[in-house]
């Protein structure tokens, strides 16, 4: 009587918010458009973009009870399109809880109780396009062993966004007919996968923060996938044998050590050829081949940040003439890497590295900078010619080396700097800068620097509109925060 009572009072809070609902435009009409007129923002694209049609009904519902089961055909209703079922007790879905909810298109049930087994027991359905399991499963259960594999009974024809963040999945495997036992697909491995596809209109998958180790899942994805988030899992390998439809990738935080171009147990980048964006930060990476990126000519964005690169071959980027923001910052570089083709790099991050010294040719082939982090080397000595075809640079980022004086011209291509971050260096005066009233500088940053003295005559020969701060430290990573640039600069989707 009570589960009856609860139906009714939350079938009438739906038809309540039901007339705004029918407002709102679905995300999948033009969901291209939107990732296009927008930056690529892992990790929360997908809850941002999830929540978009259905804003107004989850703000509006508040279904927080402390329910465990949810039984066959839970609902009834035709008009229901939304459905939040996150932060409750669920434990279980019987098959088929949602089959009396025909235009259902959202489904949200994260922050539950579900068991392994029962993660997909509702058994598909045939209208939901967006589906949110984040932190669905009961981790305590499995703390022993924290692996298992997650079945999908069932298909989702129309399905386009998936998110299983947080749920300590291994694997996943498809089993449309009778499910296994719990005991036998927690403790085995798949070694033959059903090459029919469980979800064939599939566009965002959401697989972060989980204990994924093997690739078996990517023979349940369709060629319709173009944003693919598998960071915080245990990937050593990986490679994309579906279509080259892809558009974003994000492996951060896990066990790579190797980038190639072909098939090996290794990251392999072969036939991605649409994709834009690529983060594979935070791994274990000590080499690149130098064909490893041939096939990604159209990479906008392109992390390496955080791994244990010493050296990378002039070939490596040189057929990404579309980049525009590329991190290889706190890694083991002993010297800015040579590029031989000239690339439309606008933003370089190299700060945290163990390069002692800038050369004249060091961004020969990157003209275009307008932002470069240097800062956190052992930089002590700076070539008169290093920034020399850097007439469009306005940020420079030097702090946190063993500067103490600067070559006399050396900032005279830099015409269009604006900010200079020199703090904590060896310097001890402003002379040693020697900088010059042609420069179009609006501030100068140079706290934690040994300064004995300042000579006011030398302030004549500086800009006029000029700002030297020397107590409020500023970085420019703050400044220009690590994000990949709008697409639709560079694509008409």
């Amino acid at each position: 009587m009570k589960l009856a009572i609860m139906k009714l009072v939350f079938t009438i809070i739906m038809f309540i918010c039901w007339s705004t609902l029918i407002q709102s435009t679905s995300i999948h009409q033009n969901i291209k458009s939107i990732i296009a007129s927008d930056v690529i923002n892992f990790p929360n694209l997908v809850d941002k973009l999830s929540l978009l049609p259905c804003e107004n009904e989850v703000n509006s519902l508040d279904f927080n009870v402390a329910i465990s089961n949810i039984n066959k055909d839970f609902i009834s209703s035709p008009i229901i399109t939304c459905l939040n079922l996150e932060e409750n007790h669920i434990e279980n879905i019987e098959r088929g809880a949602f089959n009396k909810l025909p235009n259902l298109t959202h489904l949200f049930l994260s922050y539950n109780r579900l068991h392994a087994s029962n993660f997909f027991s509702f058994g598909g359905h045939y209208t939901l396009q967006v589906l949110v399991m984040n932190n669905a499963v009961n981790a305590a259960m499995y703390s022993s062993y924290n692996n298992y594999i997650v079945q999908i009974f069932g298909e989702y024809p129309n399905l386009e966004m998936l998110s299983l963040r947080q749920n300590s999945i291994y694997d996943l495997h498809f089993s449309p007919e009778t499910p296994f036992s719990e005991a036998l697909f927690a403790y085995t491995t798949v070694s033959t996968i059903t090459q029919k596809i469980p979800f064939p209109k599939l566009e965002i998958l959401d697989l972060s923060e989980n204990n994924i180790q093997e690739t078996n899942f990517l023979k349940l994805l369709p060629n319709s996938l173009y944003f693919l988030d598998l960071h915080n899992n245990k990937l050593e390998s990986f490679e994309w044998n579906i279509a080259d439809k892809l558009l974003a990738l994000n492996l951060d935080n896990n066990n790579f050590n190797y980038i190639s171009n072909w098939f090996k147990p290794t990251l392999s980048m072969a036939g991605l050829k649409d994709l834009l964006y690529l983060s594979v930060s935070t791994n274990r990476i000590k080499s690149i081949e130098p064909n490893a990126f041939q096939d990604n000519n159209k990479l906008v964005y392109l992390n390496l940040a955080v791994n244990d690169i010493i050296y990378l071959q002039p070939e490596t980027f040189a057929n990404l003439q579309y980049l525009k923001t590329l991190d290889l910052s706190q890694n083991k570089l002993e010297n800015v890497p040579h590029i031989s083709n000239e690339i439309g790099v606008s933003i370089l991050y190299i700060n945290d590295n163990n390069i002692t010294k800038l050369m004249s040719n060091d961004f020969m082939q990157m003209p275009k900078l307008t932002t470069l982090v240097l800062g956190g080397n052992q930089i002590n000595e700076i070539d008169v010619e290093t920034f020399a075809n850097l007439s469009v640079l306005m940020k420079l980022d030097l702090s946190r080396n063993k500067l103490s004086f600067l070559p006399e011209g050396w900032a005279e291509s830099l015409v269009s700097l604006e900010y200079l971050d020199l703090s904590d260096n060896e310097f001890t005066s402003l002379e040693s800068l020697s900088l010059t009233n042609t420069l179009s500088l609006i501030k100068i940053y140079l706290p934690t620097n040994p300064l004995a003295h300042l000579n006011v005559k030398y302030f004549e020969s500086l800009p006029q509109n000029l700002t030297i701060d020397l107590i409020n430290r500023s970085s420019f990573s703050k400044w220009t925060p690590i994000t990949p640039v709008p697409l639709r600069d560079y694509y008409g989707y």
